[in-house]
């Protein structure tokens, strides 16, 4: 793992100026900016990882205040991916998704994850066709933001009733059971937007 852990530009685009677009009222960008991110000025080319994990913590705070940090950290997870579709590297990632389908593209974690950080291993078991288990060795303080990008992108890669239970959290590493009913491309597409929707609406998806 890298010495200094850093956050790419392209992850802080698709969150805070894609997916979270219109939605950062004039205080959560206030608390952002104090923190190190000024969503109103060019983005730097990386963050430091405690400084992600500073400006997870203020949006899931100021937009689902009602919300636990955890379920307002998975909330914006599954945000990440419809912000990320929005981005050149994103589109050509989430299109490979749909062609990969789940099994492979949980296969490809670490290289997925390692297009917007300098710091993220996997390792992954397979339990049954469509039950695995996902270490990552460095989630932060937020397991659940992880967990909702990986409910996200599996329904993006064709995977339906989707369920990712974060276990074994030691404050760094996680390990993630996941598992699905079924796959299709098809349906994974159309249910793709379903996380935006939930989002605007302040419902997390069924786990």
């Amino acid at each position: 793992m890298a010495d200094e852990l850093l956050v790419f530009e392209q992850t802080i685009e698709a969150l805070f100026l894609r997916a979270l677009q219109g939605r950062l009222t004039p205080a959560c960008k206030e608390r952002l900016r104090q923190a190190g991110l000024d969503v109103d000025q060019k983005l730097r080319p990386a963050y430091s990882f405690e400084s992600w994990m500073a400006f997870l913590r203020i949006a899931a705070e100021e937009l689902f205040p009602r919300d636990s940090v955890a379920q307002g950290t998975w909330k914006l997870g599954e945000a990440y991916i419809e912000g990320f579709r929005e981005t050149m590297l994103g589109r050509a990632v989430l299109s490979l998704l749909r062609v990969l389908g789940p099994r492979r593209t949980l296969m490809r974690a670490t290289q997925n994850f390692r297009a917007g950080n300098n710091y993220t291993e996997s390792k992954l078991s397979e339990l049954s066709p469509t039950q695995f288990e996902l270490w990552m060795n460095e989630v932060g303080a937020y397991p659940d933001f992880t967990a909702g990008i990986i409910h996200a992108g599996l329904r993006v890669a064709g995977a339906q009733e989707v369920r990712v239970e974060p276990s074994n959290y030691d404050g760094h590493a996680c390990t993630y059971r996941i598992s699905w009913k079924e796959a299709s491309v098809s349906s994974g597409v159309a249910g793709s937007g379903d996380s935006k929707a939930a989002m605007r609406s302040g419902s997390i998806s069924s786990l």
